[in-house]
């Protein structure tokens, strides 16, 4: 039983230890969502509408992952980001 536990301490410290390392700055987690979220609004713009503009909310440093909330026009995604990825929800 005390080499299993220890055979799960290991992989569970080893786990962290990665999030730690691979989570990714915050300001270019900020920037890539801003870009992606450029890019969504140009492709979902409609005839004789304006850019609607990207504006952030609010951003967290937790210790294994960032996450940030940003809003276009009146859609709010919020992402997250951990292991060098970034996922954002659809408000839809």
């Amino acid at each position: 039983m005390k080499r299993y536990l220890a055979v799960v301490g290991v992989i569970l410290a080893s786990l962290f230890g990665l999030g730690v390392w691979l989570k990714p700055p915050l300001t270019d987690m900020r920037l890539g969502v801003a870009e992606g979220l450029t890019a969504y609004a140009a492709k979902t713009l409609k005839t004789g509408e304006a850019m609607p503009e990207v504006s952030h909310v609010e951003s967290h440093d937790w210790l294994v992952a960032v996450s940030h909330a940003a809003t276009v026009g009146e859609k709010t995604f919020y992402c997250v980001g951990a292991f060098k990825v970034t996922f954002c929800d659809h408000p839809e």
